[in-house]
């Protein structure tokens, strides 16, 4: 096996233990955040009644927006049915497959308001559920489960083109690697 072989197959599977680990951490943060949020809503819902008020507990909240904002009031958690249209460096883009694309579900936003991250499925056509994470400006990474069963993690830099897609589906899992726009590595090989 040549040396750059073998620098490729280390280089890999330390990408293969960081990407699972970056993977159960999103995870398990966005499973705390999730039912911190619920725990809170449920918190409010059902609060004792103050001394004299006829207020009761609530079984079902009903919305098709909902924010939670921080002590400046800027919204830091959205929950909405369907997703507002993102806004990148001043500019409203689209959501999820065209001018006609929503999705639904949850995004964050950090402490000046820019969205850092989102969980939603795709209101039309090929539902897919997607987890992101932003930096200011674009996607860096990306976990897609299909609705018939495909699941890729796809990291990835807009800027270099950079990207690496770790893949499962019917046909068993799969490593892409892309340099510059170039294929760089494939697992299994086509």
């Amino acid at each position: 096996m040549a040396n750059g072989e073998a620098d490729l197959i280390c280089r890999v599977a330390r990408l293969e233990r960081s990407l699972r680990i970056a993977v159960v951490t999103a995870a398990a943060s966005l499973l705390f955040g999730a039912l911190a949020f619920f725990a809170m809503i449920g918190g409010v819902a059902t609060a004792a009644p103050s001394a004299g008020s006829s207020a009761r507990a609530m079984d079902v909240l009903r919305v098709r927006e909902l924010d939670v904002v921080d002590g400046h009031g800027v919204t830091r958690v959205k929950l909405a049915a369907p997703l507002p249209a993102p806004v990148i460096d001043g500019q409203q883009k689209t959501r999820g497959g065209g001018s006609a694309g929503t999705m639904s579900g949850m995004l964050l936003f950090d402490a000046q308001g820019v969205e850092r991250s989102g969980y939603a499925t795709v209101d039309n056509g090929y539902s897919n559920v997607l987890l992101t994470l932003d930096d200011k400006r674009r996607q860096h990474a990306m976990f897609i489960a299909e609705p018939t069963g495909p699941t890729t993690l796809r990291l990835f830099n807009g800027d270099t083109q950079d990207r690496v897609d770790v893949a499962i589906d019917g046909d068993g899992p799969s490593i892409t690697m892309m340099r510059r726009g170039k294929e760089i590595y494939r697992q299994p090989t086509q």
